[in-house]
C-alpha cells in the first residue's frame, strides 16, 4: 500500500485526547488513529454518497444539451431577464 504524507491541524485537546488512545494501546499511533477515523467517516457517508449519484439529474451531455436550449430560446426571445437576486428569488420560488 502506498502512503502519502499529509499535515493536519487540530485543536489542541482534540490532540491530547488522541494522544491518550495512542497511549492506552488502542492504537498504534497517532496516524493510525487518523486513518481509522476516516475510515469511519467514508463508510458512514458511502450510503448518502452513493443515494446523491443515483439521485444526479443530469449527466454532462443532459446538462450541456440543457444549456444550449436555454441559450437558443434566449436568443429567440423567449427568455425571461431577471436584473436583480431578488427577482431572481422570486422567480425561483414559482418553480
Amino acid at each position: 500500500m502506498e502512503f502519502k504524507k499529509i499535515t493536519i491541524s487540530l485543536p489542541k485537546t482534540l490532540y491530547k485526547q488522541g494522544i491518550n488512545l495512542v497511549n492506552k494501546g488502542l492504537f498504534s499511533n497517532f496516524s493510525d488513529l487518523v486513518r481509522s477515523g476516516i475510515r469511519t467517516e467514508f463508510k458512514e457517508i458511502e450510503p448518502i454518497i452513493k443515494d446523491f449519484d443515483e439521485q444526479m439529474i443530469y449527466n454532462g451531455k443532459e446538462l450541456i444539451a440543457g444549456v444550449q436550449q436555454s441559450m437558443n430560446e434566449a436568443k429567440a426571445g423567449k427568455g425571461k431577464i431577471l436584473k436583480s437576486d431578488k427577482e431572481i428569488d422570486n422567480y425561483l420560488k414559482t418553480l
